[in-house]
C-alpha cells in the first residue's frame, strides 16, 4: 500500500496556479536583488553637486532657500555663512553643467521634501548646448536622483542609447564596481553640513576680466529650449508661493555682453527677476590673485567673501521662516569657518586656469566632474 501511495504522489502535477506564483516569487526575489545591488553599486555623491543622498537626509520643511543650477552655483554659495548673516537657511542643490530642464526638474524634486520661500537660479543654464553630449551634461544630474517621475521624464526626453539604459537600470552602468567597493559604500549617508556647497582649496592667480565663450549652435533650437523650462520654473514657482530669482554669479570669465543682455531681456520677458552679481563685483573684496579656482568659480577664500556679502543682503529676497535648529545650523557655519582657517594658515596650493585653453560655455573640468 505504501509503495503505490508514493507511486501516485510522484505522479501528481503541480497545478498552475503554484507555478505562477514561484514565477512571480521569484521575480519579485530578481528584482529586490537587482534594487539592492544598484543601490550598492552606485557611487555615494559627496560633492560636485547632485548630492541628492545627503539632501533627503535635512528635516523636511527647514530650509528658506534653495540655490540651483551649475557648478557656479555649488562652489560659490556657503549656506552656513548666510545662516550667520542672515539667520535664513539654506541649500545647494545644483548640478554640474547642469541645463535648465534639468534645472526645472530638480526643483519639482526638492519641493516634494522642503517648502522654500525663495529659489535663487543661476542662469548659466541657459547657455549651454547640451545637444551636443547629452551623456555629458545629463548623466551626472540624473544618476543619483531618487526614482520620481522628476527623474525618469527628463532621462527619457533628452537622452538616449547607453546614458538612458544605464539611467534606467544603474546595474548597466556600475556592475563593474563590485571590486571597487569599499566600508564607505555600505555606511548611509547622512545630512551634509556644507549643505550643498563643494569646498575647494587651490588658487588660480588671475590677471583680469575675460570672455566666456558661448556655442553659436544654441541659435539652433537648444536656447529656446532652455527658455522654455525658465518658464517652466516660474510657473511652478507662481503655483507654490515661491520668489523665483535667476541670477548671474559674479566671475572674471563672464558671458559675452550680447547674451548677458539677451538673457536679461528674454527673462524680462517671461516676468522674471533678475540679479548679476557681477553688477557689484568690487563690494566683494575679492583678490583676483587668491579668491578664485578659476575664471568661473571661487575657491573657499572667494566663496566665504561673496557669502558673508550676500548673507548681509539675503532678507532683501527671503526672510527667515523655516523651523529648524539654531544650533545644528550655527555648526554648520563653524565647520566652515574652522575649515577655512586651516587652510588659510596652510601651505597654498596653486593650480593653472582650467577654463582658459576652452573659454566656451561646454567646457569647465569642474562642472563636468562626475
Amino acid at each position: 500500500m505504501k509503495t503505490q501511495n508514493s507511486h501516485n504522489n510522484d505522479n501528481k502535477k503541480i497545478s498552475p496556479k503554484a507555478e505562477l506564483a514561484g514565477f512571480l516569487c521569484l521575480l519579485l526575489a530578481l528584482g529586490l536583488f537587482c534594487v539592492g545591488a544598484a543601490r550598492l553599486l552606485t557611487p555615494k555623491r559627496q560633492d560636485y553637486g547632485a548630492t541628492w543622498g545627503m539632501y533627503l537626509k535635512e528635516e523636511p520643511n527647514t530650509v528658506d532657500v534653495l540655490f540651483m543650477g551649475s557648478s557656479l552655483a555649488y562652489c560659490d554659495i556657503v549656506p552656513g555663512v548666510l545662516y550667520e548673516e542672515s539667520g535664513v537657511t539654506s541649500y545647494v542643490m545644483a548640478g554640474p553643467e547642469q541645463p535648465m530642464p534639468a534645472t526645472y526638474y530638480y526643483l519639482r524634486e526638492c519641493c516634494r521634501t522642503q517648502s522654500p520661500s525663495t529659489v535663487f537660479i543661476e542662469c548659466t543654464g541657459l547657455a549651454f548646448n547640451w545637444p551636443s553630449d547629452t551623456e555629458r551634461y545629463y548623466k551626472p544630474n540624473l544618476t543619483f536622483m531618487p526614482w520620481t517621475e522628476n527623474r525618469l521624464r527628463p532621462a527619457l526626453d533628452y537622452t538616449e542609447s547607453d546614458t538612458l539604459i544605464g539611467l534606467l537600470w544603474p546595474l548597466y552602468a556600475y556592475h563593474g564596481r563590485w571590486t571597487e567597493l569599499g566600508p564607505g559604500d555600505l555606511k548611509p549617508q547622512e545630512a551634509d553640513p556644507l549643505c550643498g556647497y563643494t569646498y575647494l582649496e587651490e588658487i588660480c592667480p588671475l590677471e583680469g576680466f575675460t570672455e566666456r565663450g558661448v556655442s553659436e549652435e544654441l541659435d539652433n533650437g537648444v536656447y529656446e529650449e532652455n527658455l522654455l523650462f525658465a518658464g517652466k520654473i516660474l510657473e511652478f514657482c507662481r503655483e507654490r508661493g515661491i520668489r523665483p530669482v535667476f541670477y548671474i554669479t559674479p566671475s572674471v570669465g563672464r558671458l559675452p555682453d550680447k547674451w548677458r543682455d539677451r538673457i536679461g531681456r528674454d527673462l524680462q520677458g517671461l516676468g522674471a527677476e533678475l540679479v548679476d552679481f557681477n553688477d557689484s563685483f568690487d563690494s566683494y573684496g575679492f583678490d583676483l590673485q587668491t579668491d578664485f579656482f578659476d575664471s568661473f568659480h571661487l575657491n573657499c577664500r572667494g566663496a566665504e567673501k561673496f557669502s558673508r556679502w550676500l548673507g548681509g543682503q539675503l532678507t532683501r529676497w527671503a526672510s527667515p521662516a523655516a523651523p529648524h535648529d539654531p544650533e545644528l545650523w550655527r555648526s554648520r557655519g563653524e565647520l566652515f569657518s574652522s575649515r577655512l582657517e586651516g587652510t588659510l594658515k596652510a601651505e597654498p596650493k596653486y593650480k593653472d586656469d582650467s577654463t582658459a585653453a576652452n573659454a566656451t560655455a561646454d567646457k569647465d573640468d569642474k562642472e563636468g566632474k562626475n
